[in-house]
């Protein structure tokens, strides 16, 4: 029992030094503020940070206090938390206040693809545009088949036309992507994973 306590008591303190010097872990969640006149979301999750409408995922290095990232966005700033806002100061000295943004409110319009289980051996492209209305094709090549699409929290239904052809499924917020059983033709399941440009 003391030997036990006392390993406890050795670890934590060789590890909170160590803490000190890693990201502070309230980082990693999507934050989602203004710069420069447009919108800026950034994903963390874990080792990687995402910076939608970025093609790539971003390489980045963050310590307590700052962030260093390179890809299709690069920019390094160093950040705090105040009021449960992250805010970014940035090399030019300008303040980005970011807010935390929860995974069902994460915008689903965009690009989006997958590989069917059974009607085709070919990838799946999905295109999602604000105000509902959408378009798939086999890929690489196949035409375009025109529709909408509808959410109800979770539930994500697609309607094409011409003939009314129905697919329904879910939204997976922590996996980012759109799931569907019983997709026809064929009747297979299709997931879509978000194509970030």
């Amino acid at each position: 029992m003391t030997r036990t306590f006392l390993f406890a008591v050795l670890f934590l303190a060789v590890a909170r030094p160590m803490a000190n010097d890693q990201a502070d872990q309230r980082i990693l969640r999507r934050w989602v503020g203004t710069h420069e006149g447009g919108s800026l979301h950034l994903d963390f999750y874990g080792d990687t940070m995402l910076v939608v409408n970025d093609r790539y995922a971003v390489n980045y290095r963050a310590t307590r206090d700052s962030i260093v990232a390179s890809g299709d966005t690069s920019f390094a700033a160093s950040y705090w938390f105040a009021l449960d806002r992250l805010l970014l100061r940035t090399a030019g000295d300008a303040v980005v206040t970011m807010a935390e943004q929860s995974p069902l409110a994460r915008p689903l319009h965009g690009r989006w693809r997958g590989s069917p289980s059974r009607w085709t051996d070919r990838e799946v492209e999905v295109v999602m545009n604000r105000g509902g209305s959408a378009r798939w094709r086999a890929v690489p090549g196949g035409g375009w088949t025109q529709g909408e699409w509808d959410r109800l929290t979770r539930i994500i239904t697609f309607t094409w036309l011409p003939d009314s052809t129905l697919w329904a499924g879910q939204y997976d917020p922590m996996g980012n992507a759109l799931l569907f059983e019983d997709v026809p033709p064929g009747d297979g399941t299709l997931v879509l994973r978000r194509i970030f440009r």
